[in-house]
């Protein structure tokens, strides 16, 4: 039996510190092989074509889905042609010093044509007005997502354009895919909207506080009722970083938290025997 673990960075396996992220925890207790395809900036859209290959190709007997927040997107960083049948093998898992496509792709060797990414990381929504330059000074990384002119071009399409809810309405109604698909496989899984809700950008760019503005970056809208009771986890795997910043003020700066999945392995340990494990320890009753 196979576990398979969709997601982003809250959900990844650092190969650094592995074992240390709650997909290995759940496994481990229930004795099932276990694979980690999550990877970190990966956008919803992304984590569809995860579970879509989780289904397809791993043949997975368990999946656990922890969505992203909606300001992720997928980019064409390559001028390849990307065809819908090219799937999962066509996302570039070469991201940063984290991650590789040798190192943890799944379908290694594959042809990267497509990578995921925040916008408001890609356009450098700190300063709005930033040169090329500047930015790249400050990500080092974004040569491999953007060309100078596909960077300019971006960003006006952010100010000008891009609009956080429209986004979290396309995507919502792509997690509904998400499920039917899961239903129709018979493949018992647990989903949580994780940090879907989180209106990132608007948080970056108006310099808003997440205790303060919670009206204004929180979509509490968007009612997870299309996914089963008895599979949905309201608490995702991000809220554990809650019980690492009250056992620690200074977690995030600690040592043992230099992971690309942002916990302490206590933290992601303890989400998995608390949450993940209970639920489905319910759901294969």
């Amino acid at each position: 039996m196979k576990l398979v673990v969709c997601g982003c960075s809250w959900s990844s396996r650092d190969i650094n510190y592995p074992d240390t992220e709650f997909g290995y925890f759940v496994s481990n207790h229930f004795g099932w092989d276990y694979q980690n395809i999550a990877v970190v900036g990966n956008p919803n859209w992304g984590i569809r074509m995860q579970i879509d290959h989780a289904v397809k190709n791993l043949k997975a007997d368990y999946i656990i889905v922890n969505w992203t927040t909606s300001c992720r997107m997928l980019i064409n960083h390559t001028d390849k042609d990307y065809k819908y049948g090219d799937g999962l093998g066509a996302l570039d898992y070469d991201v940063d010093s984290f991650f590789t496509n040798k190192l943890n792709h799944p379908e290694y060797p594959n042809e990267p044509k497509i990578i995921g990414q925040s916008i408001n990381g890609l356009i450098y929504a700190e300063d709005i007005t930033a040169d090329w330059e500047t930015v790249k000074q400050f990500w080092p990384w974004a040569t491999h997502y953007l060309t100078e002119k596909k960077f300019k071009v971006l960003r006006d399409y952010y100010i000008h354009v891009y609009d956080d809810n429209i986004e979290a309405q396309n995507q919502y109604y792509m997690m509904q895919g998400a499920v039917h698909q899961l239903e129709k496989a018979n493949i018992p899984y647990l989903m949580s909207p994780n940090t879907f809700r989180w209106l990132q950008t608007r948080q970056d760019t108006q310099n808003l506080s997440w205790e303060e503005d919670q009206d204004k970056i929180y979509m509490d809208e968007f009612i997870f009722d299309f996914i089963p009771n008895e599979n949905l986890i309201t608490k995702g795997i991000a809220d554990a970083l809650q019980w690492d910043l009250e056992k620690n003020p200074d977690s995030i700066e600690h040592p043992d938290h230099n992971h690309c999945h942002h916990l302490s392995e206590w933290a992601q340990k303890k989400w998995a025997t608390e949450i993940a494990i209970p639920k489905f320890e319910k759901l294969l009753a």
